[in-house]
């Protein structure tokens, strides 16, 4: 069988709607642990440290999504030269230097939202981007109604665009078709899970 007959093992894009669900949109293209690093930020001014401890292991973040605190400093780098963030300031601290404390632009925080807001285009995203995204979301308080609709839209086209194909090829291509078919289901389980969760109402003590 020649390479391109393989072309099932990744969905083109195709538009749904008004969604077109491969196509990014004009944003910054940044690696996962960047993007994390900048929500983090855009909740308020931080330093490296305090964003490393989020994102260490067993950590709110990190317990999903580990990020090392070299890989937090060396996003911060990066972020800092893309202007997406900038240093407002300095914090004494007892174990070391001066804590450098970085804020972002009015620009990125924009660009933040519009990131969380924004569905996953490929299925194997699903366990980390996605996941990050309603972890963020909700440290913000903010409902992921509008991410999962979206993000069902774009499940959707890729089980139809396999459903297509799913009885075509050797017995090899059919099994992978079927594999990736239960990563669809899986993926819609998972977003049923996240609706129901946050339709529930908030448990107060006392």
């Amino acid at each position: 069988m020649r390479t391109e007959d393989w072309s099932f093992v990744q969905p083109r894009a195709r538009p749904i709607g008004n969604l077109v669900a491969m196509v990014k949109p004009d944003r910054p293209d940044l690696p996962l642990a960047e993007w994390i690093v900048l929500a983090l930020m855009a909740e308020r001014p931080s330093h490296g440290f305090a964003i490393a401890a989020l994102t260490a292991e067993g950590a709110e973040i990190g317990q999903f999504w580990y990020i090392s605190r070299p890989m937090v400093y060396r996003s911060i780098t990066r972020l800092v030269e893309r202007g997406l963030i900038t240093a407002v300031g300095a914090e004494e601290s007892d174990r070391g230097p001066q804590r450098m404390i970085y804020a972002t632009t009015r620009s990125a925080k924009t660009t933040v939202s519009r990131w969380l807001s924004e569905p996953v285009v490929h299925l194997f995203d699903v366990r980390a981007e996605l996941t990050c995204k309603l972890l963020l979301l909700r440290r913000r308080d903010a409902s992921p109604a509008r991410l999962v609709e979206r993000q069902r839209v774009v499940i959707d086209g890729i089980e139809e665009s396999l459903r297509a194909k799913e009885h075509a090829g050797d017995h090899l291509a059919r099994a992978i078709y079927a594999w990736r078919l239960e990563h669809v289901r899986a993926a819609r389980r998972f977003l049923d899970a996240v609706d129901v969760d946050s339709a529930r109402p908030a448990v107060t003590a006392g």
